[in-house]
């Protein structure tokens, strides 16, 4: 079978986004069932926002699902709704990325690159996972 044909890149695209769904729905429940501190990982927002941005997350899951779906049902990519659900996945996740990566640097009192105890005072609970 040729490798470039339009029904393998459509199926290699649907199992990219039926992982993304899974990969999201675990960071969903996870903050929901486990203890604190394990609950403040995923999302590395601390110990008040960890439980409550599970909805957000769910949401992406959400997005993720219907453009598996929409990949695995042969969908045409120039369809507005398609391409403001890759957008919005896409940007979302890029800004949480960057906040972790800030986070971890030390922007907010200090990390592992900028010096302080920043991380240490507001993250405790984080940081007290092995």
């Amino acid at each position: 079978s040729d490798p470039d044909s339009p029904q393998l890149i459509s199926n290699n695209n649907a199992s990219a986004w039926g992982l993304c769904t899974a990969g999201l729905l675990w960071f969903t429940i996870l903050p929901i069932a486990s203890p604190y501190p394990l609950a403040t990982v995923p999302t590395i927002l601390g110990k008040r926002l960890s439980r409550p941005s599970s909805a957000f997350t769910f949401l992406s899951a959400v997005s993720a699902f219907c453009l598996k779906e929409s990949a695995e049902s042969g969908a045409e990519d120039n369809q507005t709704q398609i391409q403001r659900l890759r957008k919005g996945l896409m940007i979302g996740s890029s800004l949480h990325l960057l906040l972790i990566m800030l986070k971890l640097i030390g922007v907010d009192g200090g990390g592992l690159l900028i010096p302080g105890r920043g991380l240490w005072e507001v993250y405790p609970a984080m940081l007290a996972v092995p």
